[in-house]
């Protein structure tokens, strides 16, 4: 029965946690200091501290570390999203 209490305080606590941040970046948002923005070469969803597009994202810099299985299969080719129908 321990068990499943830490395991139940350690959920509430991740929960909590990323909630809290959750708040924190949406405030950062409305302030003009973080805003979500498109990769000019992929266009993955990133962050920025500008409005402006970022010349490339994690996703572009590290592949191996977020597609792993596409990354390890294909391992000259790049991971691009191709289009994007996202307008603002």
């Amino acid at each position: 029965m321990t068990v499943y209490e830490v395991a139940t305080i350690a959920l509430i606590f991740v929960v909590a946690s990323a909630a809290t941040l959750a708040i924190y970046l949406g405030l950062l948002n409305w302030m003009g200091r973080f805003h979500v923005v498109h990769c000019s070469a992929c266009h993955h969803l990133t962050t920025a501290s500008t409005r402006e597009p970022q010349a490339s994202c994690p996703h572009c810099r590290h592949p191996l570390l977020l597609h792993p299985l596409h990354a390890v299969t294909h391992p000259d080719a790049r991971v691009r999203v191709l289009t994007d129908s996202l307008r603002y």
